[in-house]
């Protein structure tokens, strides 16, 4: 009997409308597949399509750490909004400027 008290008394109530916890993780695990993808392409010899697509996700978290709310964006939140979104998105560009002026 205690067990079960002790289990309904942990679990906070969700509001009417709240997110699921999943969702947090969400735009975080798209941002890590997206550079591992990349990163496998480059290892199979597509160097440029795997950094476009590596800073494509890293361009996708910026925009995700720029629209979403701090409760929704998990791991992606580290620092300031300003700051997260900056450094994300410069280094989006570099990895693009990188591949774009790597010879083939």
């Amino acid at each position: 009997m205690s067990t079960e008290l002790h289990r309904r008394r942990r679990r906070a109530p969700r509001s009417k409308g709240a997110a699921p916890h999943w969702l947090g993780r969400l735009p975080y695990l798209i941002v890590l597949a997206g550079v591992g993808g990349g990163l496998a392409l480059c290892a199979l010899d597509y160097f440029r399509k795997g950094s476009g697509l590596m800073a494509a996700a890293v361009l996708f978290g910026a925009l995700a750490r720029l629209v979403l709310p701090p409760s929704q964006i998990g791991m992606l939140e580290t620092r300031k909004r300003w700051l997260d979104v900056t450094m994300m998105a410069v280094f989006a560009f570099a990895i693009a400027g990188v591949a774009y002026v790597v010879p083939h």
